[in-house]
């Protein structure tokens, strides 16, 4: 009895070691920005250092996977509401309509909150730049020249996965529960990295 109780144990403590061991593979870093959230404040890659962050890409009048997708992200934001090193930050990709004053509206409307989950906005050729060539969201590729224009647009499922280095540990779709819930338990290996 006690030899199996302690081939138990054994077994148990390795699995635990070996999960703890297994890391989230490294993409790339995240190159520099800065934007403004919906709280008025400026946002840039400096504030995330130090934290844990979950990214997407979305518009506020979106009546397809927008609305699933922050949906779930409200899943996220609870399950690290008591956390303050792990934050969401949504870009906006209609910067012309979703002002600070409608992603304020927007916040509000997903129960955001503060200092957990911010809504930016900003240059579109800048967001367009940073999703398509910084987050790679997209495998569309357009003449530099087009990129952020009047007819470019990027939509996408995705929640991304940022590090406290700001390096991209992850993708996931965001309208899929089960991926979201495997978002959480990669967000709490990050943590414990």
């Amino acid at each position: 009895l006690i030899v199996g109780l302690l081939i138990v144990v054994a077994g148990a403590f390795v699995w635990s070691w070996q999960q703890r061991r297994q890391r989230l593979p490294i993409y790339w870093s995240v190159p520099n920005f800065r934007f403004t959230a919906h709280t008025g404040q400026p946002l840039s890659l400096a504030d995330l250092r130090g934290k844990v962050w979950v990214a997407e890409f979305f518009f506020s009048t979106c009546a397809g996977i927008c609305v699933e997708m922050n949906t779930n992200m409200k899943a996220v934001q609870k399950a690290f509401a008591d956390v303050p090193d792990v934050v969401i930050v949504g870009f906006t990709v209609d910067p012309q309509t979703d002002t600070v004053e409608v992603l304020r509206e927007f916040a509000k409307e997903y129960g955001a909150r503060e200092g957990k989950w911010f809504f930016v906005t900003g240059d579109k050729k800048e967001i367009y730049r940073l999703a398509r060539h910084g987050f790679k969201v997209t495998a569309e590729e357009v003449p530099p020249a087009e990129e952020g224009g009047p007819t470019d647009f990027i939509h996408s499922d995705r929640f991304i996965l940022g590090d406290r280095h700001g390096r991209i540990r992850g993708f996931y779709n965001g309208t899929d529960k089960q991926q979201v819930q495997q978002l959480i338990a990669d967000i709490r290996k990050l943590l414990r990295e």
